[in-house]
């Protein structure tokens, strides 16, 4: 799951025009039996976010709500799963090769394509779909990011 659906999850303004769309989607992938992961970056790029929030009153509830599902995550309450992994020399070396995107992150940078986040997100995707042994997508909102949702 990238950061552009979990901010529609969470309804992080300006970054909620699709919430009705995005939470439509997750009750018919949740109905079809899709396991949803959190990466890393998600979490972090979602909190950033959410540090963002110009306006107080709506900064400080939205902050309460992710704290809570990300409380809920580590508990197994939540409807997806954390891919716990080490940030390891390897992963570092994945995401220094870009995973299965065909580009390294220098590459990436001067092409303006995935910044470190998402790179982070399909090298830990790819790490995933290699421990699990089945078909792992990236779901996204972003075009850019769309471009190496299926691989690999």
């Amino acid at each position: 799951m990238d950061t552009s659906v979990f901010v529609e999850l969470l309804d992080v303004p300006p970054m909620n025009a699709r919430r009705r769309e995005v939470l439509a989607e997750m009750d018919a992938r949740l109905k079809a039996r899709v396991r949803f992961v959190l990466p890393t970056a998600t979490v972090v790029e979602t909190g950033n976010h959410v540090f963002q929030i110009k306006e107080g009153a709506a900064r400080r509830t939205i902050a309460g709500t992710f704290m809570s599902l990300l409380r809920k995550t580590a508990r197994g309450e939540a409807p997806w799963v954390l891919h716990e992994r080490t940030w390891d020399g390897d992963f570092l070396a994945s995401l220094c090769s870009g995973g299965s995107t065909g580009m390294d992150l220098a590459e990436h940078t001067v092409r303006r394509q995935l910044g470190t986040g998402d790179l982070s997100i399909v090298a830990e995707r790819d790490l995933y779909a290699s421990r699990a042994q089945a078909e792992v997508r990236s779901w996204t909102l972003e075009a850019t990011m769309g471009t190496w949702a299926d691989l690999p």
